[in-house]
């Protein structure tokens, strides 16, 4: 069974300025932002806050300090803990144009040794502990908003260090950190897309565990390491994605839209969803609207 759900394609055209193809943000992560992949390198820097990254067919638990590599085609969105304005999802972003980087790296002394981090087709996950690769992006983050003499230099000088930063870490992660994020289990995947694409219908833990082929004190421990949630929590993050999005793209009620991603009791519906977004449906409705 596979996952059929709308993935937008960004285009490095769309950041890059005509001669500098190179685009560094700072983002206050939203619900606005659909799931998407892009025809460039990006490297993500969790800044503030806490939420969840949904990328590939995982989703993760964030906080400050977790960085993430993404190579070109690797879908994937963030989103904040709640929509609460005081409780902030802020993520640091530098995407580069990959001919770039080969480029860059091509024209440095050493630089083919670093070449090895664009040749994994998934993306990479590494953590900040001493905030130095914060001060590194955050530098970046500075020359490519202000003018000064050098600009151009500088980024690339900022990207490159960036880039041996996380080889560096490749380099020295322990069998045991390497071995954290597995390969998905093909029955694991299966139950992913099963609640993807049946969000909506009752999936017990003990069916998700025939399907996966495991018991399901195996299949609980391994979801949760998996995508970093309870299959309960995930199934019903899942739920909470979609009404949002209908909340956002349709003018249905929102009893209607409790009952299309699964709950039948509305007062319930609102509360969860309260407990999950920060807002009410009806709110969080209002305020995408005043986007």
């Amino acid at each position: 069974m596979t996952i059929h759900r709308p993935i937008a394609l960004m285009h490095g055209i769309d950041f890059f300025d005509a001669a500098l193809p190179i685009y560094v943000n700072r983002a206050v992560e939203d619900y606005q932002l659909t799931e998407h992949r892009h025809d460039f390198l990006e490297i993500s820097y969790v800044s503030e806050g806490a939420g969840t990254h949904h990328i590939g067919a995982g989703a993760f638990p964030v906080a400050p300090g977790d960085i993430f590599l993404i190579p070109v085609g690797v879908s994937h969105v963030f989103r904040p803990l709640t929509a609460a304005p005081k409780q902030p999802l802020i993520v640091y972003n530098c995407v580069i144009a990959p001919e770039a980087v080969h480029r860059l790296l091509g024209s440095v002394p050493g630089g083919s040794e670093l070449a090895l981090l664009l040749d994994a087709a998934d993306y990479r996950r590494y953590a900040d502990p001493y905030g130095e690769f914060q001060r590194m992006f955050q530098r970046l983050h500075y020359e490519f908003l202000a003018s000064d003499p050098g600009r151009e230099a500088a980024l690339y000088q900022g990207v490159l260090g960036l880039l041996i930063y996380l080889f560096r870490l490749d380099r020295k992660r322990s069998a045991a950190s390497a071995a954290a994020r597995p390969a998905m289990p093909v029955g694991l995947e299966t139950v992913i897309d099963t609640i993807h694409s049946r969000f909506d219908q009752e999936l017990s833990a003990p069916a998700m565990a025939a399907i996966a082929g495991i018991g399901e004190r195996q299949f609980h421990r391994l979801f949760a390491k998996q995508t970093g949630m309870s299959f309960k929590a995930y199934h019903q993050h899942v739920r909470m994605l979609e009404a949002c999005r209908l909340l956002r793209t349709t003018n249905r009620k929102i009893s209607d839209i409790a009952s299309a991603v699964g709950y039948q009791d509305l007062p319930f519906f609102n509360g969860l969803f309260r407990r999950k977004n920060g807002v009410s449906p009806r709110a969080y409705r209002a305020s995408s609207s005043a986007h």
